[in-house]
């Protein structure tokens, strides 16, 4: 993460008001990613969650469509106005602090091609996939993780620029087509052996 991320988060912090449109106006064009890596932490883990993930699958799947159009978050005007305490912003703050450490360790690879828009789109397209499998309330095990997983590797790479982490994003957005194909043939065969 970003020094630029955590000085907006400081400029924020300073509102009398803060709503997520106001957040997002100052992370600008980061705030997308966040919006995402905060919705899929709930899924870094094998069981799945069906019930959260349909609801938060569709908030990153709303970011995806964004990041790929507009490169910029893709809000509601009922989200945008959504508003958030100083308390727990503070809280917020602080764990994008502690998340720009872990998230400076596993980046090693920094590439100017990481931070064109191109590349900004064929991550936006490999979020869409993976948020669309992640919303679907399947009862399979990893089906909420490897998705998730996808995902949290595409908005890290975006972030610190990395592309070997964003590569590594969209290999697993390709697993993710699998599982949805695999996903498919057995619904189906299930339903043919009942009727």
């Amino acid at each position: 993460m970003s020094d630029r991320l955590l000085s907006a988060l400081d400029e924020v912090k300073a509102l009398p008001i803060i709503t997520i449109g106001s957040i997002v106006e100052h992370i600008e064009g980061e705030a997308l990613l966040i919006l995402s890596l905060v919705a899929i932490l709930p899924f870094m883990q094998p069981i799945p969650i069906p019930g959260l993930s349909s609801l938060l699958g569709l908030i990153v799947l709303m970011q995806g469509i964004g990041l790929t159009f507009w490169g910029k978050p893709f809000l509601t005007k009922k989200m945008k106005e959504a508003q958030i305490s100083h308390e727990r912003f503070e809280v917020i703050q602080n764990a994008a602090k502690k998340f720009s450490k872990f998230t400076a360790k596993i980046s090693a690879f920094k590439h100017p091609m990481a931070n064109t828009r191109l590349c900004q789109i064929f991550c936006g397209i490999s979020i869409i996939i993976s948020a669309a499998f992640l919303s679907l309330p399947l009862p399979i095990p990893l089906s909420n993780f490897i998705p998730a997983l996808s995902i949290f590797l595409i908005c890290i790479g975006l972030l610190e620029e990395d592309l070997v982490l964003i590569l590594c994003g969209h290999g697993i957005a390709a697993t993710v087509i699998w599982m949805a194909i695999f996903s498919y043939h057995l619904i189906r065969d299930q339903l043919q052996a009942w009727f």
